[in-house]
């Protein structure tokens, strides 16, 4: 009985899905999958005035999270902290190249903020796939300037 009223049900929205002209699309292809980006472009860098590329981020990307820890080291949080066994830090990929998060305060110090082009902070599941389960946490991609 209750299938006959279930199948009777799901006739009903199907032909109310029809007279309404909507339409099912496609899902997007895996390359077009853009997912939670958020991009720091390189006219938006250029008119920070700040002296260190942790105060560039902090504050511009929603859900990303600077902590300065008081050894001086830097750590980033993208959504906050969602493991109880993991660090939580997100990929950092410095023109192409993984940084450990040993290496990041080293790095980050080192770059001037003007000389980085671009930064995207890929935020959801959806868009750091590509770098499997070291994306877990998201992705900050830097790229910088090439002379």
């Amino acid at each position: 009985m209750w299938r006959a009223a279930a199948a009777a049900t799901f006739a009903l929205a199907l032909v109310a899905c029809a007279r309404r002209g909507t339409r099912h699309t496609d899902p997007p292809a895996a390359g077009n999958a853009t997912g939670a980006v958020a991009s720091l472009p390189e006219s938006t860098l250029a008119r920070a005035d700040v002296g260190s590329v942790e105060d560039l981020l902090q504050g511009r990307v929603p859900g990303l999270e600077v902590i300065h820890a008081p050894s001086g080291d830097i750590a980033l949080r993208i959504r906050g902290t969602n493991s109880l066994l993991e660090e939580g830090e997100p990929l950092v990929i410095l023109d192409g190249m993984p940084l450990t998060p040993q290496d990041l305060t080293r790095a980050l110090r080192a770059l001037r903020p003007r000389d980085i082009a671009n930064i995207e902070v890929l935020k959801d599941v959806s868009s750091t796939a590509v770098y499997g389960t070291r994306g877990a946490h998201g992705v900050i991609l830097i790229t910088t300037k090439r002379d």
